[in-house]
């Protein structure tokens, strides 16, 4: 879920996909111990109709382990 990030790690970039189902996603980079993963998480912060059950959720890649 949205609040369970530590929001400290996550600074949002100027990136942005256009999804044709799911709408505009937005981009964090993940900062931890200095190191820099670019555009490591994305999410949608206002979904079409048919992904609202995703809004908000952060989603992760690049090598990302979320424990």
């Amino acid at each position: 879920p949205p609040d369970s990030i530590k929001k400290e790690f996550f600074t949002e970039t100027k990136t942005h996909t256009t999804c044709g189902w799911k709408g505009v996603a937005s981009y964090y980079t993940i900062t931890v111990d200095g190191k820099e993963n670019k555009d490591a998480a994305w999410y949608y912060p206002d979904t079409k109709e048919k992904a609202n059950n995703i809004k908000g959720y952060i989603a992760f890649w690049k090598g990302v382990k979320v424990e």
